[in-house]
């Protein structure tokens, strides 16, 4: 059997393509970072192929202690993260040389994505959360190559909260069950206390990782402030180990009956809570992503930074993906499951057109950008292509998940979270259509006059492949959902199979014809193609700095695109945000005393404190005899 079937072998190769990268980026930097697009190259084929194809070796021979399972659900997530990374990986050698430590920014991106890959493939919640330490740890030294130690700590903290109610759960598992082993643990039956809280810590730790509202403080500020590639690779492909999480949480420990008959466990899991069958604990989850969706929506539409607008963005469309799962419906889930997959294609490429215009201009904020559509055709045309799928907006695979989660919503008759739903699709638009108007059009700044240049080939390559699959994705779903075995992964989690009726996406309230909404798209852009080139072309007209009084205007900003955008629809919501952020600076304050507490009492330097504590100890450990 070829060694490259086996995921011990891929998730070793993929450490050791990290130590080489280090090792040659001692000496080349740009040698190292080349190696990452190898190393990415070879674990995204060997999973993809392998995996998508079922031939995947689980067996563990050189270090046994780890334990490995085939997932269907796991070769789903595996593919598309290591398909970001590569896509991600041809941007390094442009970008590691502006890094402190660029041999170790190779490395640890490599060791980043090997954890990723032991997540999704491991069979032992113990291994689990071991792989996801792993992929904190070599994030917490990634994050701040970007600038921003802060952002770092703030990712840390919140990773760690979430690390340890997961590693709680893991533990009131292994007690109940007397194994680590997830099969054993998914085919035990808890009772509904157990149940419950075990699925409250995990989805505590899903919304941890993936950023979702009331945990989500860490995602703007890391997306915002770390290097361009790291935010493109946290958007589309590690933010979606916190989906991961809250998957198993939902569908393997959110208990489906009733064990006890009274008391607050019994009440929060009572089936039929609601006319439509739900129970109270998938309301919570679902309004919590509504929440998500808007809170997100509208912290996005103030932003004045491209990546921090693009980071709220995605913490709005990892609302979409709860929403999704949460409902308990096969085509609601596959719509959850293909927004992972379209929300991935989509922000990865627009993160990293922005990287692409940081990288020729040396700045984000779009009130300090404008009309590069004439230099930068391309990048122009790859964020159009993201802008329009994250809105859910067709030919684009944004389109089809979003219709197959409104298909569920509307099924539930969910009045609350499909108008989040829907909002969130019209406030995409709004923030997204920005940083292009921003970036793009308008008139060019003095300073960037002639200096600015499109992207590198080696940089176009994943945009263009990028924006080539957000479009094959709405053309095509069905054959993409077929090639991403969806319906297997539906089937393993317990869940019907997504109907096919040849070309059209069979759902609640009639079916999609993706292919024919695509073509009629396509006849509408070339009869407005063929209007243009016949109908009488408008004089163009050149653009000149701007005059007042016979004096030359300098606050450039006061003119800009970007600078008050939407800001009528600002004011009807600011004072609920500032509400919000005090609310949180408030908690930051009781935690920071919390901490200066705590310090005082076990790390100190006063001996009668030391002596208290040592007291304390040894009266628990012998309270037994001494009572």
């Amino acid at each position: 059997m070829d060694i490259f079937t086996n995921v011990e072998f891929i998730i070793l190769l993929t450490l050791g393509f990290g130590v080489i990268a280090y090792l040659v980026g001692r000496y080349n930097k740009t040698a190292g970072a080349f190696a990452t697009i190898i190393g990415t190259a070879i674990t995204f084929l060997a999973v993809a192929y392998y995996g998508l194809n079922g031939e995947l070796d689980f067996t563990a021979d050189l270090f046994p202690a780890f334990s490995y399972g085939f997932s269907n659900l796991g070769i789903f997530f595996a593919v598309i993260v290591s398909f970001i990374f590569l896509m991600v990986s041809f941007f390094n050698p442009y970008f590691v040389g502006k890094y402190k430590y660029p041999a170790l920014y190779s490395m640890l991106f490599m060791f980043s994505l090997a954890g990723a890959m032991g997540v999704f493939f491991t069979n032992d919640f113990l291994d689990m959360f071991f792989f996801f330490e792993f992929v904190v740890w070599t994030s917490l030294f990634l994050i701040p190559l970007g600038g921003s130690k802060k952002a770092a700590t703030m990712y840390y903290g919140f990773s760690a909260a979430g690390s340890f109610a997961l590693l709680f759960a893991i533990f009131m598992i292994q007690k109940e069950t007397g194994s680590f082993n997830m099969e054993t643990a998914f085919a035990h039956v808890f009772t509904t206390k157990q149940s419950v809280v075990i699925f409250f810590l995990f989805m505590f730790s899903g919304f941890a990782k993936l950023g979702a509202f009331p945990l989500h403080i860490w995602l703007p500020k890391v997306l915002g402030k770390a290097p361009d590639p790291i935010s493109a690779v946290f958007s589309g492909g590690l933010e979606k180990l916190g989906a991961f999480v809250a998957i198993i949480g939902i569908i393997r420990f959110m208990p489906m009956a009733i064990t006890d008959t009274a008391g607050l466990f019994a009440y929060l899991n009572a089936t039929a809570f609601l006319s439509n069958g739900m129970t109270l604990l998938q309301l919570i989850i679902g309004l919590l992503g509504a929440m998500t969706i808007v809170f997100g929506t509208l912290m996005a539409i103030r932003q004045d930074d491209a990546k921090k607008l693009l980071a709220y963005s995605s913490m709005s469309n990892g609302g979409y993906i709860l929403v999704a799962i949460v409902l308990m419906d096969s085509i609601t889930f596959s719509g959850g499951l293909y927004h992972i997959v379209a929300h991935a294609l989509a922000s990865t490429a627009a993160f990293l057109a922005i990287g692409a215009v940081s990288r020729q201009t040396g700045t984000t904020k779009m009130s300090e950008l404008g009309g590069h559509i004439h230099e930068m055709p391309i990048t122009y045309m790859v964020y159009l292509i993201a802008i329009i799928s994250m809105a859910g907006i067709p030919p684009m695979g944004g389109f089809i998940s979003k219709w197959l989660i409104f298909q569920g919503v509307i099924d539930k008759g969910l009045i609350v979270i499909g108008a989040a739903t829907f909002f969130g699709s019209i406030g995409s638009f709004l923030y997204v259509f920005r940083p292009l108007a921003a970036l793009f059009l308008g008139q060019q700044l003095p300073q960037f006059k002639d200096k600015v240049k499109e992207a590198p080939l080696l940089m176009l390559i994943p945009l263009l492949v990028l924006s080539a699959l957000n479009i094959v994705t709405g053309i095509f779903p069905i054959q993409s959902m077929r090639f991403l075995n969806i319906n297997a992964v539906l089937n393993e989690l317990g869940l019907q199979s997504l109907v096919f009726n040849g070309w059209t996406i069979a759902g609640h309230n009639g079916g999609l014809q993706a292919t024919l909404i695509a073509g009629m798209f396509g006849i509408g852009v070339v009869i407005a193609f063929v209007l243009f080139m016949l109908l009488k072309k408008s004089k163009q007209v050149g653009l000149m700095d701007t005059y007042t009084a016979g004096n030359f205007i300098y606050t450039e900003e006061l003119l800009h695109y970007s600078v008050d955008f939407y800001a009528p629809l600002e004011r009807l919501y600011e004072k609920y945000i500032n509400i919000m952020k005090n609310f949180y600076k408030s908690l930051a304050n009781k935690v920071k005393e919390f901490g200066r507490v705590t310090k005082y009492f076990f790390f100190t330097n006063k001996p009668e404190i030391t002596v208290f504590w040592i007291i304390v100890v040894i009266a628990f450990l012998l309270w037994g005899d001494i009572v």
